[in-house]
Formats: C-alpha cells, structure tokens, sequence
C-alpha cells in the first residue's frame, strides 16, 4: 500500500508530498521533503499506523532541497539513501549545495528547508540509470530524466512511477506544469525524459507536487510538453524584447497565473502553485538556459 503523507511545507496543505510504500521488508520512501518538514511527516505516518524506525529504503528523485533535505534525519534512523550518481556527492558534501541555494534563497534558508547536514557515505547507495533496489517484494528501476535536473531519476515498480519534478506539477486536480529551476534546466533533455517516461506504460504515478495520479497518463505527459514549449517561448520573448530580469519576473508570474486561471485555477490554487513553484525561478532558469545553451534564439525576430 502506497500512503501519500502531506509535509504541510510552511502550513500550507497539497505543496510538497512525501509517498511511504508499504513493504515486506519495512518502508520506502519516495522522496523526504525538506528537513523543516520531518516532524510533521512523522505525525502524518504515525496517523497512518506507520513507524518511522521501519523505513528501510529512500529512493530521491533528486536532491534539491524540497525533495532530499531530510534524507541526513532518515539515514540517523538506519536507511538507505538511494540516489542519482550526480548527486550523490552533494549528499555527502553538501557545503557547495548549501552556498547554491544561500545564493537564490538567502536569509529565507532555514525557514523553507530547516536544519541541513551531511548524510554519511555508509548510508549512500548510488543507483545507475536501469538499476534495480529490492524493497521487499517490489524492484525498483531507476530510470535517468534529466532536464527539470541533471541529477534527476524517476522510479518505476510494477505498473507504478515515481515522476519526480520531470513529471510535472498538478495541484488539487490543477493543470500539470513543468517546474523550470536553475541551474540545470534543460529543454532537449526534459523532452526525451517525458519520452522515457511514456514508454514505460504506467497506469499509475506519485508525484512529490503533488499525490496520486491515475492513468491514462498520456494526455498529463501531453501537457507537460506543451507547456514546455509555451512557457520557454513566452521567457524567450521577453529576453528578445530587452527585458531585463527584474523586469521579467513581474511579467511571466503573470503569464503563469494567465495560464493557469485559462485551466480552470482560482485564486487559492495558484497561490499553491506559486508556493510549490515560484515563478521567478522560471524566469532565472530560462535566462540561464538560453544564454549558455542556445544563445543563437536571442537574436530578434
């Protein structure tokens, strides 16, 4: 059985989820939430009749602190930390992480993502792309998905995934949108990731923004693509207009809440959106993006 456990990121419900897949063999758990977080993941497992000393395995789809910082409170506890060899590095070392994030985040750190520290070696396994875990009775498959992140993996077990960040983003039955993120963003590569995850056939996937989401999962993979080429169209746009980024931030949080008010959000979940995803990270990525891998876009029309 498959618990989808709320972090309750800074009080609000349905950001950030944390999935506890029951097992022969203890728990795993997809993903673990920022480490401001773990007590209020405790207390939704212990309402499940869940223990937090049985969790055997983590499985991170990548390590940006939304998603991994309380891996170092897990492995204290006894578990495994599986994870993309990329970032696998980080957890042990986070120090160049930590100065990253500091860098967008700055006074802002510890009230988002809490305590950070390192997970030890002893507790890091490092999963290659097709590699398998045994969690009890369930092989899990990491499969590489670069572009929301290089160090990105999906998990897939039986006809389930794991869709990380690469899967999207869809909130209380809101659209799915692609969370763009400096400083790996990478459009070729998110493009072909989405391929890798049609061609697995899955009937049904988790997301850690947010929950359970029922196939057929073709027409959610659809949207994402989509809003891959509109939204990078709409930050290219403006770069080729002249705007700089302070003037671009203002205007693509108001081309995302346009896009998302057209699918049918209200005011409360794009609010949730915006918490789960800030559209001014969006606007860094894609300068980002373009400036160093596809500087011949920016020449105007």
């Amino acid at each position: 059985m498959m618990h989808c456990l709320d972090t309750l990121q800074l009080g609000r419900t349905h950001i950030i989820a944390v999935h506890a897949l029951e097992t022969r063999d203890g728990l795993a758990l997809f993903d673990t939430g920022p480490e401001s977080t773990f007590e209020n993941v405790v207390a939704a497992m212990g309402k499940a009749g869940l223990s937090p000393r049985d969790v055997r395995h983590v499985f991170l789809s990548h390590i940006h602190f939304d998603h991994a910082g309380a891996s170092w409170r897990w492995a204290e506890l006894g578990a495994t930390i599986h994870v993309h060899p990329r970032g696998a590095p980080h957890l042990v070392r986070p120090e160049r992480l930590i100065e990253s994030a500091t860098r967008i985040y700055g006074d802002d750190m510890e009230r988002l993502w809490g305590k950070l520290a390192p997970v030890p070696e002893a507790n890091v396994h490092v999963m290659n792309d097709g590699e398998v875990a045994q969690a009890g009775e369930f092989a899990v498959r990491a499969v590489d998905t670069p572009g929301h992140a290089s160090h990105h993996h999906v998990y897939a077990w039986d006809d389930c995934v794991f869709g990380g960040d690469v899967a999207g983003v869809t909130i209380k039955g809101g659209p799915p949108i692609p969370p763009f993120v400096p400083p790996e963003l990478d459009l070729a590569a998110w493009h072909a990731s989405l391929g890798k995850l049609r061609a697995l056939k899955a009937k049904t996937m988790y997301l850690p923004h947010f929950g359970r989401v029922d196939g057929p999962l073709d027409a959610h993979f659809d949207e994402v693509e989509r809003r891959l080429g509109t939204w990078s169209e709409a930050l290219l746009g403006m770069m080729r207009a002249g705007m700089d980024e302070a003037e671009m931030i203002p205007a693509f949080a108001k081309f995302e809440e346009d896009d998302l008010r057209a699918s049918g959000g209200t005011e409360e979940t794009v609010t949730d959106y915006e918490t789960a995803d800030p559209s001014y990270m969006a606007v860094s990525a894609g300068r980002r993006y373009f400036q160093k891998h596809r500087p011949d876009l920016l020449a105007k029309a």
